[in-house]
This record gives C-alpha cells, sequence and structure tokens, in this order.
C-alpha cells in the first residue's frame, strides 16, 4: 500500500511539470489565467505549469498572410474576385511582441490586416467601372493597399514593431457570364490590336518607301549639282585655258605685226632713201622702159621716152637697138 501510494505521488509531481516545445523562427508567449504574462522564450524546449499556464508560438521570421476571394464591386454594381498576399514580420523584441499581442492578441495580423484589406478594397473598386478595374485599373491597387496597410499600423502606433513590405495581388477573378463578356472584350480588343498594327505597320512600309524615295530623290539631286558643278568647274577652267590661248595668240600677232610693222618701216626708210637718189629713179626709169617695150616699124614717135628728159640726152640709144623702141 505505501509503494502505491508513492508512485501516485510521483506521477502527481511529474504531471505538475509540463514540457513544451518553441519552433525556430518563433517565440513563445505565456498565458495563465487568461492573463498575457511577461515572460517570452526562444526556440527550444521549455517547462510549464499545466493546466494552469498555456504557450503559444509567435512566428518573428517573413509571413505571408492569404485573403482569398475578396470582393471588389465596381461603380455599376459588377463584380469581381481578388485574391491578395501581404508579407509582413513582427519584430522579435519582447517589447515589440508584447504590445502587438497585448493589444490585438496572438491573431493580431487579423485586425491589423484581414479586416482591414476589404473595406480599402471596397473603398478602392466603387471608384471604377468592372472593365477599368479588369484591364486598367488593376495595377494601381497593390500600390494603394500597400501604402494603406501601412498607415494602419502607423495609426497603431506599432511602426517599430510590424513592417509591411509587399502586397501581392492576382489578376481578378470573374463569374462565367462576367468572364465570357471580358473574353469577348478582349477578343474584339486583340482584333483591333492586330488592325491597329497592321495599319501601323503599312504606315510604316509607305513612310520607309516614302523615305527611300526622298532620299533617291535628294541623292540624285546632290548628284546634279556635282555634275553641274563639275561642269561649271570645266567650262571655267576651258574658259581660261581659251583666254590663256587667245592671250597668247594675240601676243603673237602682235609680234607677228611689230615685225612686219618695223619690216615695212625699214623698207620705207630705205625706199626714202633710194628716192631721194636720182639715179636710183633712172635706173628704175629705164627698167620700167625696158620691160613694157614695143617693137615698131618705122619712124620713132615723137611721144617716145627717147624724146623725153635727160633719159635720152645722158643715155644716147640707137634706135636700131635690138629693133625696139621704149613707149
Amino acid at each position: 500500500m505505501f509503494y502505491i501510494y508513492l508512485l501516485s505521488l510521483l506521477v502527481f509531481q511529474i504531471s505538475a511539470i509540463q514540457l513544451h516545445q518553441c519552433h525556430q523562427g518563433h517565440r513563445c508567449v505565456y498565458y495563465r489565467g487568461g492573463s498575457l504574462l511577461n515572460t517570452i522564450t526562444d526556440p527550444g524546449f521549455h517547462i510549464k505549469t499545466p493546466l494552469i499556464t498555456s504557450h503559444y508560438n509567435i512566428q518573428v521570421t517573413w509571413q505571408t498572410d492569404r485573403l482569398e476571394n475578396v470582393v471588389c464591386g465596381s461603380s455599376q454594381g459588377g463584380e469581381a474576385y481578388l485574391d491578395i498576399e501581404v508579407v509582413n514580420k513582427l519584430k522579435h523584441t519582447d517589447k515589440c511582441i508584447l504590445k502587438v499581442v497585448g493589444e490585438h492578441t496572438i491573431d493580431y495580423d487579423k485586425p491589423l490586416i484581414f479586416d482591414y484589406i476589404p473595406s480599402e478594397v471596397a473603398q478602392f473598386c466603387k471608384n471604377y467601372t468592372l472593365d477599368d478595374i479588369v484591364i486598367r485599373e488593376f495595377d494601381k491597387l497593390d500600390e494603394v493597399l500597400l501604402g494603406k496597410l501601412r498607415e494602419n499600423v502607423e495609426s497603431y502606433d506599432l511602426g517599430d514593431c510590424i513592417e509591411i513590405k509587399k502586397v501581392r495581388i492576382n489578376r481578378p477573378k470573374l463569374d462565367a457570364k462576367m468572364k465570357e463578356k471580358f473574353e469577348s472584350i478582349e477578343n474584339e480588343k486583340k482584333a483591333m490590336e492586330l488592325a491597329e498594327n497592321q495599319k501601323e505597320t503599312q504606315r510604316v512600309r509607305l513612310e520607309a518607301e516614302l523615305q527611300r524615295e526622298m532620299m533617291e530623290k535628294d541623292r540624285q539631286k546632290k548628284t546634279n549639282e556635282i555634275q553641274l558643278q563639275i561642269m561649271i568647274e570645266t567650262a571655267r577652267k576651258q574658259a581660261e585655258r581659251q583666254e590663256i590661248d587667245d592671250e597668247k595668240n594675240l601676243k603673237s600677232k602682235q609680234i607677228d605685226a611689230d615685225a612686219v610693222m618695223y619690216s615695212m618701216k625699214k623698207k620705207a626708210e630705205g625706199y626714202s632713201i633710194l628716192f631721194e637718189n636720182p639715179e636710183y629713179l633712172k635706173l628704175e626709169a629705164i627698167k620700167s622702159a625696158y620691160h613694157n617695150a614695143k617693137m615698131i616699124i618705122g619712124e620713132i614717135p615723137k611721144n617716145s621716152l627717147f624724146g623725153f628728159g635727160e633719159i635720152t640726152n645722158n643715155h644716147p640709144i640707137s634706135t636700131n637697138y635690138f629693133n625696139r623702141t621704149y613707149m
């Protein structure tokens, strides 16, 4: 009976001490009688009082909170559904853990993130049509939510303890009817884009052809200008050569004319000297008479050369000289 009593006492003492584990990447907080204790433990095995004290693992590494099928109601009544992910982290210090858990419980991300996002999504979506939300304005929502979440954390004075790093939003989901409508719109849009691309391609091709024609005309114009310049330069050089040749010919003719003038001048001077000599005049008269002689039968005419001047007196010539007389 004594051994049974000792065994019961040992079991009671062992059960009074409960071994528990705090996981890596977490720190553990403790409640006793529903009150948060100031004790916080690091990862590993720890001991707590069973039935009285409870523990909870609080993650202090980066975590991703996921919200699915968040309703995005448009200004015209249509609805889209969003899957949203929020990357966040609770600072690992005792002060931050106790403050965040003490004010918002171990599920602190529910009031700060999960409950806050749907209202902000609704505020954003009500300003746009469903077309805008799905096609044009969707890319803005992640930045808007990121800013709003950070403002919300700051409003609780938890900016130093909770960091919101990123918000990721998947493409909006639609019901079957709206999905069919948007697929039709997308197909029409793709067809329009294809037509626009074809027009743009045609425009670019025509512009390229026009550009080539303009370049060819410009090239031809420049070629003509170069050829004209060459012709002008050739004509100028030919004119310069012709001017040089003309100048040379003129000088040559001037030299020839000067030579002829000089020759004639010298001849005139010589003739002047000769004409001043009476003997030369007599000699020339005789030569002229000789070359103009005629045969005369009979008496010599009284107007013959021999009847005049000193020629016959100074040069008596027989009338029988070669049977000729001189007129």
